[in-house]
């Protein structure tokens, strides 16, 4: 354990899908304290019992730490213009929902899945699917008083995102901004993400690459601008969540060194 680090562990969540969180790194997380960002894919929400989830969540609630969720997104389109794939990605969203009385997280991350390369020509029809799709999922959130925060994946620019949140309009609804994908696949510079969507900015995704593909790298190996956004949110006094996702246990430490440089926000 690198004990300089605890203090910042108290601050940030760490992303970890389930099946891996129960299989592999539930006794790393739980005697270092960490704050989980759960991921729940297909195969988790399928064959997961809810006597071993109501487990791992009493664990974790036992020590004290904040859970925020991050929901299912291989093969989900919940813009499409297909209603079926549509509604099917919507049920599946859906089914993450089912498990926040349970762990009670802060915030469910989703990706919003717009993409250029399938929906340029179909803006509108995207946009129409995405709202049919995510104001059912918000109503409940409100009700449920958790945060849905959409991040961005293949979009190139925050026009979408933007449109989609403010058609919605909902103090329910937020965006996370992961750093890795705009570095990766944006088009657009930070200051136009942050100009655009910095009022919706709710939780941020940390990890590097070289520009080129979604590595998930520790931070500051690659050319992922983080000085640039933290140096926004300590100016503007924005403190998001903050969740980093390393692939591999060396890059959790070797991310929080960085991060122990860049951090603006007194304890």
């Amino acid at each position: 354990m690198k004990e300089e680090y605890g203090r910042l562990l108290d601050q940030v969540q760490v992303n970890a899908p389930y099946r891996q969180l129960v299989d592999q790194y539930l006794d790393l997380f739980l005697y270092y304290g960490i704050n989980p960002e759960i991921g729940f894919d297909a195969v988790a929400l399928e064959t997961s019992d809810v006597e071993a989830m109501t487990e791992v969540a009493r664990l974790i609630t036992e020590q004290g730490r904040t859970v925020t969720f991050h929901g299912p997104f291989m093969d989900l389109a919940p813009g499409g213009v297909d209603e079926r794939v549509r509604k099917l990605s919507a049920w599946r969203l859906q089914r993450t929902m089912e498990l926040v009385p349970l762990f009670r997280p802060k915030s469910v991350v989703f990706h919003a899945g717009y993409d250029d390369c399938r929906y340029d020509t179909h803006r509108r029809e995207w946009l129409s699917g995405s709202l049919a799709t995510w104001e059912p999922i918000i109503k409940q959130a409100e009700e449920m008083d958790v945060l849905i925060n959409l991040e961005n994946v293949y979009e190139k620019t925050p026009e979408m995102i933007l449109a989609l949140i403010e058609k919605i309009s909902s103090e329910s609804i937020g965006f996370c901004l992961d750093v890795g994908h705009m570095n990766a696949f944006g088009d657009a510079p930070l200051a136009e993400w942050l100009d655009a969507l910095g009022p919706y900015l709710r939780e941020i995704h940390l990890h590097d690459n070289d520009g080129q593909s979604d590595t998930h790298g520790p931070i500051g190996s690659g050319t992922a601008p983080f000085e640039e956004l933290f140096q926004y949110l300590g100016d503007k006094g924005i403190r998001p969540t903050v969740t980093l996702e390393p692939h591999e246990e060396p890059s959790l430490w070797r991310s929080l060194e960085t991060l122990l440089e860049l951090w603006p926000w007194e304890d």
